[in-house]
């Protein structure tokens, strides 16, 4: 006869009916476990003990290992919810086959337009008359002459560079870059020197316009610049019709691959002469002319479009989520506001980075898009790309230099180690943290003022002897003070800031109609601040001892503020008191620094209150 079983309402567990229960009332609680089979009438049944657990061991807390086992167990659901939800994010910022056929089926209609460009006799490289009002060059000539012939052929080639042949281009933003290569005929080996490649781009550019303009295959037409870069103006074509809005072709104009020598581009290597550009004679002839490393990259730039597309091809061809690992990197950039302006971090570059880390083994081939980003993230938290620098040439003996001067590393990484503490935690909501949720400037600093009134830079500049600098920049005044402001503010500022960053200047657009923009037509320069909240209103700036040789250093940097001053601990140190006797006031001490020292080295305005650059400074 088999044993009946009964479940009490107290333990919730099944023990043997009435006399087996009478039993087991009076002995100590056991662990439930399986006992052996016992023979009752010839049948074999698995008998289960009753267990009746004390109150002590059914509150006892967790031990280390359970702990771990549900710590990893919510460890595994975050990262399986973030991981299905950047799936769905792919979705959404891939493009249509609908979309892919109409922008084929444009960049067909462009390319045969291309190959009806007439041929144009040749005339000096100043002579605009072949133009007609309709179509201006999209070129800031400055200085105006410049010696070399120009004429007007058809492309050499077309060819589709950038993110789109990769599969690499998302939505909102869609571009498409058409690589248009000028004849070798309308080139000279010395082009570099003086501007006379970059006025023979921007010339053949306009041409182009000037083609595109009778047609009705072409939408609208309008000028900007690759990043933000004056001597690379490109041109912008939309579709015709409803689709005019759904994306942008985008129109380089390309040296023949191998016209111009690597070597002529070396970082210290001088292409812009001082006679030519000031009308003076070099004063620094004993040193010779500066090095134009900003100027040699923007043209080497336009000599690596095709050799880039083959290099990430074959590293695309080689791990399956490359595509979607750079999809979400660029989703994470332009949350940020880090891919669009000068000095960006674009989507070309996050295509790059990426295939530093799969060359270098660091990622994976194997690895998932979701993988990607969080191993790109990690590094570029961990790694400080100003003292390492990185290079993905390949070849020992090339002159392309590291990224040993990079911007914006400062800004990027503090993202970067934000972005994977928010990872990691599993109380926060990390998708919409990371790609969701806009990220400006306004939103993550403690303060942001505005430089105003740009135009006061181009005297700065002489101010700050950077005539050497402001050459590399051809003329650009705002980018030619810039660095040396930021470092300025750096030691003025000093341990009061953790991190201290700047706007980047938006891309210019304007219609083919109207001359290019100046400098000072760019939107206010804008900084932020992250203060370190202890040492952030100190109204006291404390510097060297009065014998040290630090001294002098200090006195140079505060100008007239600083004096000598006697501490209770009898030391005699230079220092420097700012306003602030309220709360309210000690807040305002970074304003104070920062209007004291751009009144000292960078404007030449001679007041006695912080409070009247209000006109400069906008906080």
């Amino acid at each position: 006869m088999k044993n009946k079983l009964t479940v009490t309402e107290d333990t919730a567990e099944m023990v043997p009916s009435e006399s087996h229960a009478s039993e087991e009332e009076n002995e100590a609680p056991v662990k439930a476990k399986r006992s052996k089979p016992e023979m009752s009438g010839g049948d074999e049944d698995d008998v289960y003990h009753p267990v009746k657990l004390s109150r002590s061991d059914l509150y006892r807390p967790p031990t280390a290992e359970e702990l771990n086992q549900l710590k990893e167990t919510e460890s595994l659901f975050h990262c399986s919810l973030l991981k299905m939800q950047m799936e769905e994010l792919l979705k959404e910022v891939a493009l249509s086959e609908r979309r892919k056929r109409q922008i084929d089926s444009f960049v067909q209609a462009v390319t045969k337009l291309l190959q009806t460009v007439p041929n144009s006799s040749d005339v000096e490289l100043s002579d605009l008359s072949w133009l007609t009002s309709a179509v201006q060059v999209p070129f800031l000539l400055v200085p105006n002459a410049t010696k070399g012939k120009f004429h007007m052929a058809p492309p050499a080639s077309v060819d589709l560079i950038g993110s789109y042949p990769l599969g690499t281009c998302t939505k909102p933003r869609i571009t498409v870059d058409l690589a248009v290569t000028i004849p070798a005929d309308i080139l000279h080996p010395k082009d570099v020197l003086n501007q006379r490649y970059p006025r023979k781009r921007a010339l053949y550019l306009a041409g182009l316009a000037q083609c595109f303009a009778s047609s009705s295959d072409i939408g609208s037409m309008r000028y900007s610049c690759l990043h933000g870069n004056r001597l690379r103006p490109i041109l912008l074509l939309t579709p015709p019709g409803k689709d005019s809005s759904s994306f942008t072709l985008r129109i380089h104009v390309c040296p023949p691959p191998g016209f111009f020598k690597p070597s002529r581009f070396n970082p210290q290597r001088n292409n812009i002469r001082t006679e030519w550009y000031s009308g003076l004679q070099n004063s620094q002839c004993e040193s010779g002319e500066p090095p134009t490393p900003h100027y040699n990259s923007s043209v080497l730039g336009d000599l690596l479009p095709r050799a880039h597309l083959q290099f990430l091809s074959a590293i695309s061809s080689q791990c399956s989520a490359f595509a979607d690992g750079v999809a979400l990197l660029k989703v994470w950039l332009r949350q940020r506001e880090l891919d669009q302006g000068t000095g960006c971090f674009n989507g070309f570059l996050a295509s790059m980075l990426l295939a530093y880390l799969l060359t270098t083994h660091r990622i994976s081939n194997s690895m998932t898009a979701y993988q990607l980003l969080r191993n790109s993230l990690n590094f570029l938290a961990s790694a400080d790309l100003t003292v390492n620098g990185i290079s993905l040439a390949r070849d020992p003996d090339s002159t392309a230099p590291s990224l040993a001067e990079f911007h914006s590393a400062f800004q990027l990484q503090h993202e970067a180690t934000l972005s994977m503490q928010f990872w990691d935690n599993p109380t926060v909501d990390g998708f919409h943290s990371l790609l969701m949720t806009p990220k400006p400037m306004i939103r993550t600093s403690d303060h942001v003022f505005q430089l105003c009134e740009l135009v006061k830079l181009q005297s700065s500049c002489k101010k700050m002897n950077l005539l050497g600098e402001l050459m590399d920049h051809s003329g650009n005044y705002v980018h030619t003070a810039l660095p040396f402001i930021l470092s300025l503010l750096q030691r003025g500022l000093g341990p009061r800031i953790h991190l201290l960053t700047h706007s980047l200047s938006p891309d210019p657009e304007w219609s083919v109609e109207s001359e290019a923009p100046k400098h000072k037509d760019q939107p206010p320069l804008a900084f932020g601040l992250l203060l370190t909240p202890e040492l952030a209103f100190s109204v006291l700036e404390r510097g060297p001892a009065a014998d040290s040789p630090k001294a002098a250093e200090f006195r140079q940097l505060w100008g007239s503020r600083s004096e000598l001053r006697r501490f209770q601990d009898s030391s005699i140190t230079e220092a420097v008191l700012w306003d602030g006797e309220s709360i309210c006031q000690k807040r305002l001490v970074p304003r104070q620094i920062i209007a004291h020292l751009l009144q000292l080295y960078v404007f030449d305005l001679i007041v006695p209150r912080h409070d009247r650059y209000h006109d400069i400074i906008q906080c």
